[in-house]
Protein backbone atom coordinates (compact mmCIF):
# COMPACT_ATOMS: atom_id res chain seq x y z
CA UNK A 1 0.00 0.00 0.00
CA UNK A 2 1.22 3.50 -1.39
CA UNK A 3 0.88 6.24 1.57
CA UNK A 4 1.78 9.19 -0.27
CA UNK A 5 -0.91 11.97 0.90
CA UNK A 6 0.81 14.60 2.98
CA UNK A 7 -1.69 16.95 5.70
CA UNK A 8 -0.54 19.88 7.38
CA UNK A 9 -2.22 21.15 10.32
CA UNK A 10 -1.52 24.59 11.56
CA UNK A 11 -2.41 28.04 11.86
CA UNK A 12 -3.66 29.78 8.94
CA UNK A 13 -0.01 31.51 7.01
CA UNK A 14 1.32 28.00 7.80
CA UNK A 15 -1.53 26.49 5.85
CA UNK A 16 -1.82 28.59 2.97
CA UNK A 17 1.90 28.43 2.00
CA UNK A 18 1.74 24.58 2.46
CA UNK A 19 -1.33 24.55 0.33
CA UNK A 20 0.45 26.99 -2.00
CA UNK A 21 3.06 23.97 -2.80
CA UNK A 22 0.59 21.41 -3.19
CA UNK A 23 -0.52 20.08 -0.28
CA UNK A 24 -4.24 19.12 -0.50
CA UNK A 25 -5.09 17.97 2.91
CA UNK A 26 -5.34 21.01 5.85
CA UNK A 27 -7.01 21.96 8.74
CA UNK A 28 -6.57 25.35 10.65
CA UNK A 29 -7.86 24.13 14.21
CA UNK A 30 -9.20 26.74 16.51
CA UNK A 31 -8.69 24.83 19.94
CA UNK A 32 -7.52 21.79 20.93
CA UNK A 33 -10.09 19.62 20.53
CA UNK A 34 -10.22 20.68 17.29
CA UNK A 35 -6.35 19.34 16.29
CA UNK A 36 -6.98 16.21 18.14
CA UNK A 37 -10.03 15.69 15.99
CA UNK A 38 -7.71 16.64 12.46
CA UNK A 39 -5.04 14.59 13.75
CA UNK A 40 -7.49 10.91 14.66
CA UNK A 41 -9.12 11.53 11.40
CA UNK A 42 -5.66 12.26 8.88
CA UNK A 43 -4.46 8.99 11.02
CA UNK A 44 -7.62 6.87 9.88
CA UNK A 45 -6.95 7.31 6.44
CA UNK A 46 -4.99 4.49 4.91
CA UNK A 47 -3.35 6.41 2.52
CA UNK A 48 -1.88 8.90 4.61
CA UNK A 49 2.15 9.15 4.69
CA UNK A 50 2.85 12.09 6.85
CA UNK A 51 1.17 14.66 8.81
CA UNK A 52 2.69 18.16 9.49
CA UNK A 53 1.55 20.00 12.46
CA UNK A 54 3.10 23.30 13.58
CA UNK A 55 5.10 23.30 17.16
CA UNK A 56 2.57 25.52 19.20
CA UNK A 57 -0.63 23.34 18.67
CA UNK A 58 1.03 19.88 18.95
CA UNK A 59 2.41 21.51 22.07
CA UNK A 60 -0.82 21.45 23.02
CA UNK A 61 -1.80 17.50 22.39
CA UNK A 62 2.08 15.70 23.34
CA UNK A 63 -0.15 13.07 24.61
CA UNK A 64 -2.62 12.34 21.32
CA UNK A 65 0.52 12.59 18.88
CA UNK A 66 2.46 10.31 21.17
CA UNK A 67 -0.58 7.49 21.31
CA UNK A 68 -0.30 8.00 17.77
CA UNK A 69 2.75 7.99 17.16
CA UNK A 70 3.02 4.15 18.11
CA UNK A 71 1.64 3.06 14.47
CA UNK A 72 4.99 3.30 11.65
CA UNK A 73 2.33 5.46 9.24
CA UNK A 74 1.78 7.95 9.07
CA UNK A 75 4.54 10.03 10.14
CA UNK A 76 4.11 13.16 12.47
CA UNK A 77 6.43 15.73 11.68
CA UNK A 78 6.22 19.06 13.70
CA UNK A 79 7.45 21.98 12.19
CA UNK A 80 7.78 25.88 13.43
CA UNK A 81 5.20 28.59 12.75
CA UNK A 82 5.38 31.39 11.22
CA UNK A 83 7.08 32.90 14.72
CA UNK A 84 9.85 30.09 14.20
CA UNK A 85 10.79 27.24 16.25
CA UNK A 86 9.64 26.81 20.02
CA UNK A 87 11.54 23.37 20.71
CA UNK A 88 8.46 21.41 21.41
CA UNK A 89 9.92 18.89 19.34
CA UNK A 90 12.36 17.92 21.43
CA UNK A 91 9.83 16.89 24.08
CA UNK A 92 8.10 14.23 21.84
CA UNK A 93 11.03 12.95 19.86
CA UNK A 94 12.39 12.14 23.27
CA UNK A 95 9.61 10.50 24.26
CA UNK A 96 9.76 8.74 20.86
CA UNK A 97 13.47 7.32 21.55
CA UNK A 98 12.67 6.17 24.65
CA UNK A 99 9.98 3.91 23.74
CA UNK A 100 11.87 2.79 21.14
CA UNK A 101 15.01 2.18 23.22
CA UNK A 102 14.41 2.10 26.12
CA UNK A 103 16.51 4.78 27.23
CA UNK A 104 16.06 8.29 27.62
CA UNK A 105 18.45 11.15 25.21
CA UNK A 106 19.74 14.64 25.19
CA UNK A 107 19.07 16.26 22.25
Amino acid sequence: MVSDKIAVIGDRDTVIGFRMAGVTESTVPQSPAETRQALRSYFSDPMMGLILITEPLAKKIEDTILELSEAPVPVVLLIPDRRGPTGAYETVLKELVRRAVGIEISI
